[in-house]
């Protein structure tokens, strides 16, 4: 199983081929960061009915794209706009790319303010059920079930 950490990664890897030399920061913007830069955040992760078997994660970020500002910290709204392009570029082909598995993109939208912008980023991932049972505990579990079904035979 893919972690969110590890897709975190790929997704602030990918934004950072974008815009080479720039820092690209996860989950916390340091209090003097250095513009140009940007900020990768994992929003949420929302569980979606796939199959008895299998189940799809949806994982929604946030890119933050801050640019450098003027004197009275407005930005150059052309600069902004050619980023969110870039950004929404990025994910136009369909799907990130994240260790061996490639999540699907399922939304990409953005948002505009005086000195940054905002792009969401909805991702989804396939995953058995099985995925999500700790190694220790599947085994335990098959005796218990096990236990139950010769329980209930010698009642009969």
């Amino acid at each position: 199983m893919i972690t969110p950490n590890e897709i975190t990664t790929a997704v602030s890897a990918a934004v950072g081929t974008l815009f080479p030399g720039e820092q690209v920061y996860e989950n916390l913007v340091p209090r003097e960061f250095k513009r140009p830069s940007n900020l990768v955040e994992l929003r949420g992760i929302a569980l979606e009915e796939l199959s008895p078997r299998g189940v799809k994660l949806r994982y929604t970020y946030k890119i933050t794209d801050f640019v450098e500002v003027d004197a009275r910290h407005n930005s150059h709204f052309a600069a902004l706009d050619l980023r969110t392009m870039l950004l929404v570029g990025l994910f136009a082909k369909g799907y990130l790319k994240a260790d061996d598995r490639a999540l699907k993109v399922i939304s990409c939208t953005t948002e505009h303010n005086c000195d940054y912008t905002e792009t969401v980023v909805g991702l989804s991932l396939n995953y058995g059920r099985a995925e999500f049972e700790p190694a220790e505990i599947l085994p335990l579990m098959q005796q218990l079930d096990l236990k139950t079904k010769t329980k209930e035979d010698t009642t009969l």
